[in-house]
């Protein structure tokens, strides 16, 4: 059975998702109030129950009577990144390895003993999107793995978290988002570029009042005595002074969310000596 919440993430078609589920005949049921949760459980007792990107925080206490447990998937090694966006921070942060975890649900957001985890090597080529799909697809292998051994009445191997060693972090804010061309070297902004992409449309920089958005990018071959920030743009290469003499090399951009190779940035006005804004004056809130 399938309890279906509510979301607000772009791309989430709940009509596709009922639809997928009844040529299947797989019951499926589409809240309209998060209390509805807890009349649905009651209702048609499960033996167990899975949470993946559920959006309010379950009171586990009023889930009375679901025998073999109740997990939640968290896609983030724990208990380094709990939180809403592991995928985000994980990123961010440059993590060699990304997890995907299954864990006991308790009162405490992200806490429970851990019974499955996987990770795999953060590659170049990961992005947010592509990371969170890949973990989707894996979240069904351990769910299932699951499933096997407690239909085998085979006893879970639970994983206490080590408390000292947990980190909680928050949903993305636009500080978080934007590059920081002063205190960023090239990997921290490539790693902020994964992390954006393409859920964002890319890691965001100003320049003469006008946002744009770092699609993709790599670290540029010729080093540079320029200001962090400062634009050069030849032989249809697109750079951007970084700290330490570095150089990021811009493939794409996104400008008022339109996609454009970066080789075509002075169609849009953009010259070289010109420098990206790194602070941030008067602008805040949430993404």
């Amino acid at each position: 059975m399938l309890y279906l919440g509510k979301s607000g993430q772009p791309g989430f078609h709940i009509n596709d998702i009922i639809a997928f589920c009844r040529a299947r005949k797989i019951a499926v049921h589409a809240e309209e109030d998060k209390n509805e949760l807890y009349q649905w459980q009651q209702l048609h007792s499960p033996d167990i129950v899975f949470f993946s990107g559920y959006s309010y925080k379950v009171n586990v206490v009023q889930l009375k009577g679901v025998p073999k447990g109740i997990y939640n998937i968290h896609f983030g090694v724990l208990p380094q990144y709990r939180g809403a966006s592991p995928v985000f921070w994980q990123l961010k942060n440059g993590e060699a390895q990304m997890g995907l975890t299954i864990h006991e649900m308790t009162d405490r957001l992200d806490s429970g003993a851990v019974v499955w985890e996987q990770t795999i090597k953060n590659e170049e080529y990961h992005t947010y999107n592509y990371i969170n799909q890949l973990f989707s697809e894996l979240q069904v292998r351990g769910v299932a793995e699951l499933l096997i051994k407690l239909s085998q009445e085979q006893l879970l191997h639970k994983s206490e978290q080590d408390e000292s060693r947990g980190n909680y972090y928050g949903k993305p804010q636009l500080a978080d988002v934007m590059i920081n061309w002063d205190t960023m070297d090239v990997k921290e902004i490539l790693n902020l570029v994964k992390a954006c992409t393409s859920w964002n449309n890319g890691a965001g920089t100003l320049i003469n009042g006008l946002e744009l958005k770092i699609l993709d990018a790599e670290t540029a071959l010729a080093e540079t005595n320029n200001k962090p920030g400062t634009i050069t743009i030849a032989n249809n290469k697109f750079n951007v002074a970084c700290i330490n003499n570095k150089a990021l090399s811009i493939n794409f951009l996104n400008i008022n969310n339109t996609c454009i190779p970066a080789r075509h940035a002075g169609f849009y006005g953009l010259k070289t000596g010109q420098i990206f804004i790194s602070k941030i004056y008067g602008i805040a809130g949430k993404i």
